[in-house]
């Protein structure tokens, strides 16, 4: 009980302690300072029986609902923080706080290094995460149900595990020796911070972390990027990033990316609850769902990325899409399975319908390739098939990016031919066909004009991915680079596990690449032939196999730097084999399922795959599937064995075309190009004479990725 400022007990904590002083000093009697808090203050500093935490939520509900109170608090923070006004100060839009860096300034300059020297090796660091109080800055408990309309603010760092953090005991970890360390002279790494959400509010800022070469990362208010011209006062441990609660009851989420120059390279979903007032009935969970690279290995030869794309799941199996830039966020969505899958369902039609069509009723129903003996259409026929994919296209960018304004942002973030990252959560099977996304406004109805700059540009340079006519790109304009397949560099790196890294190279160090084949006995066997003889005049060793058996000793025991699947893929017909979506066949009867590629690399020869890291090529001359999906589980597969990379197919392809575009593919290649180049080139080469299909092929890989010793 309380008799004027005389306490009939001593402060039991050190909240109730700074109230207590609070309510001593002269800004106690603020005009600002609401008396609805004053009261509600008293009553509380009067709470003989409450415990730590009752007094924490009742001291922040005061807070977050009285503007006057929040700024009373703030006020009696700012005297003693050495250059911090309290805990957490704005600076140009960003939210720093904290203790100052335990490493930092003129007593912390031992960390600091000569960038000629090796950067030393540092411990492991963690992403923290947690939702706490503004003001206070006390930790929101996990149970808690979130008000809505109330002020949270989001608190993030990368250093030391912290018992209070969402994802305690599951982050990957951080080893700061993977880190290219060319910021600040060399002496750590700018990160930046994007978060996104279609329930909470936060404000439009670009945000930032530095992690330096040990110890924890910190804020502070030097661009991001530039050399630090701070002081250890001006440094806050965390990232508080200030948030506003849906005023609808219901459950919510955010997501929070980790990047480096554009690169995703973590991705975290945060799901809680919220109610018309706070209560303790609430859940709220945090996972860690993409890594780009564990550790950030070979970050530092990583290109910038100006867009990035994540794929994900939310508890109740709704679908989200996340598009993301350099300078913050730009849209999320939010999609069912059965409207994406008949867009997407919808759209592989019309791609396959480009070069296949079944002809014939019962038994004599066969699918007959459209393509003429050079793999081509005449002009009519290629604006026929441009024509509808255009028409899908412009569905899908609208499936993607439903607002008006969503859809400017995103024509207008990439105008420019780019690179653009695809990340798809972990265990994700629902593929985009992103080089189909068509962003110039179409109507459904319409005959669309030919864009003739666009058309000439593609006839004069292979390797152009803009048109010079793009001002003129009206409403119904039909033009290549319309398609962001023709105009960007799309990668879809895997989700890489565990002591992985992203790779850029793939093959053996001093040696020419060499290809390992597995092939099916199925096939139309003179183009199957002819193709292979033309591969082995490319690789100076080129190895064969039609059994699993040898193909098992073969990548165990001397695997190609390229490893090649060139056959069908099958659906399940066993028990045994529906826990896959598509069986790969070779030989007459042999057929793998990822299950067989973990089971052969129990063997510890298998470790050879971490120095080689080959590209697979799974070549889809397969009769079954019309959703990327089927492949996923290889994709995955091999991504978490050690694969640079997996080259997959949209759909099925005809054996014909599917050859010719793996040995232009394998030719690049070999001469140095690296996989985005490569994969656009080959496009290009067969739209020119008059064959879309170069569409139907996805780099799950870095569009950076190279062999090495080749060129």
């Amino acid at each position: 009980m309380l008799y004027d400022d005389v306490y009939a007990w001593e402060a039991r904590w050190d909240q109730e302690r700074e109230l207590r002083a609070l309510r001593t000093s002269v800004l106690w009697h603020r005009a600002e300072l609401e008396d609805e808090a004053r009261e509600l203050w008293e009553r509380l500093l009067g709470e003989e029986h409450c415990d730590e935490t009752e007094f924490e939520i009742e001291f922040e509900e005061v807070v977050s609902r009285y503007p006057g109170a929040r700024e009373t608090v703030l006020l009696f923070r700012a005297p003693g923080q050495d250059g911090l006004r309290g805990e957490g100060t704005v600076w140009g839009g960003l939210v720093v706080g904290g203790a100052p860096h335990a490493e930092t300034g003129p007593e912390g300059m031992d960390q600091y290094h000569d960038p000629s020297s090796p950067a030393p090796v540092t411990e492991e660091r963690f992403l923290n995460l947690a939702l706490v109080w503004p003001t206070s800055r006390r930790t929101v408990p996990e149970d808690r149900v979130l008000g809505a309309g109330q002020r949270y603010e989001l608190r993030l760092d990368i250093g030391k595990p912290l018992e209070d953090s969402l994802l305690a005991g599951q982050a990957d970890a951080f080893p700061g020796h993977g880190l290219p360390h060319e910021d600040d002279g060399g002496n750590g790494d700018w990160l930046e911070v994007t978060l996104i959400s279609e329930d909470f509010a936060f404000p439009a800022a670009p945000r930032a972390l530095f992690l330096p070469l040990r110890g924890d990362s910190w804020v502070c208010p030097c661009e991001p990027r530039s050399r630090h011209g701070c002081e250890a006062g001006h440094r806050g441990r965390h990232l508080y990033v200030p948030f506003t609660a849906p005023d609808e009851p219901g459950p919510a989420r955010l997501r929070v990316y980790v990047s480096y120059r554009g690169n995703q390279l973590q991705s975290v979903t945060l799901t809680t609850r919220v109610a018309s007032a706070e209560n303790a009935h609430g859940a709220t969970r945090a996972f860690i769902d993409y890594t780009l690279t564990s550790g950030f290995t070979e970050l530092r030869n990583l290109p910038e990325r100006r867009a990035g794309v994540r794929v994900g799941r939310l508890p109740d199996g709704t679908m989200t899409v996340d598009v993301t830039a350099q300078d913050g966020p730009v849209a999320t969505f939010s999609l069912s399975d059965l409207q994406v899958r008949d867009v997407l369902k919808r759209t592989r039609e019309v791609l396959l319908a480009c070069h296949a069509a079944w002809r014939g009723e019962g038994e004599n129903r066969r699918q007959v390739n459209l393509l003429d003996a050079n793999n081509g259409k005449p002009p009519e026929a290629l604006a026929e098939d441009m024509t509808r994919l255009a028409h899908r296209g412009w569905a899908v960018l609208q499936m993607l990016a439903y607002g008006r304004t969503e859809r400017a942002t995103l024509q207008r973030l990439l105008r420019e031919p780019t690179e653009i990252q695809i990340c798809r959560e972990k265990l994700e099977r629902l593929v985009f066909p992103w080089g189909l996304v068509y962003d110039i406004p179409v109507e459904s109805q319409a005959t669309l004009v030919p864009c003739t700059p666009g058309w000439e540009q593609v006839g004069r340079d292979a390797s152009a991915r803009s048109c010079p006519g793009e001002a003129g790109h009206a409403l119904n304009t039909l033009c290549p680079y319309g398609f962001w397949g023709y105009r960007h560099y799309i990668e879809q790196p895997p989700s890489v596990p565990p002591g992985g890294r992203l790779r850029l190279t793939a093959g053996r160090t001093g040696a020419a690449p060499t290809l390992t084949v597995a092939r099916s006995n199925r096939l139309f066997e003179p183009l199957a032939a002819r193709h292979l003889d033309v591969l082995g005049t490319g690789f100076p060793r080129m190895d064969v196999f039609d059994r699993s058996a040898a193909l098992r000793e073969a990548l165990i025991g001397d695997p190609g730097d390229c490893v090649y699947f060139y056959g069908h893929g099958r659906r399940p017909e066993t028990e045994a084999e529906y826990s896959s979506a598509t069986v790969l066949e070779i030989g007459d009867t042999d057929r793998i399922l990822p299950e067989d590629l973990n089971a052969w690399a129990t063997d510890d020869r298998w470790d050879r795959w971490d120095d080689i890291a080959p590209l697979v090529f799974l070549n889809g001359c397969h009769t079954a599937d019309h959703d990327p999906g089927a492949w996923l589980g290889f994709v995955d597969t091999f991504a978490g064995l050690h694969a640079s990379g997996v080259i997959g197919t949209e759909i099925t392809v005809h054996q014909a075309l599917a050859g010719e575009f793996a040995e232009r593919f394998w030719e690049l290649l070999l001469a140095g190009e690296e996989v985005g180049a490569a994969l656009h080139r080959v496009r290009m080469e067969l739209l020119r004479k008059g064959n879309v299909l170069g569409l139907a092929y996805t780099a799950y890989c870095s569009a950076a990725l190279r062999l090495r010793n080749t060129g």
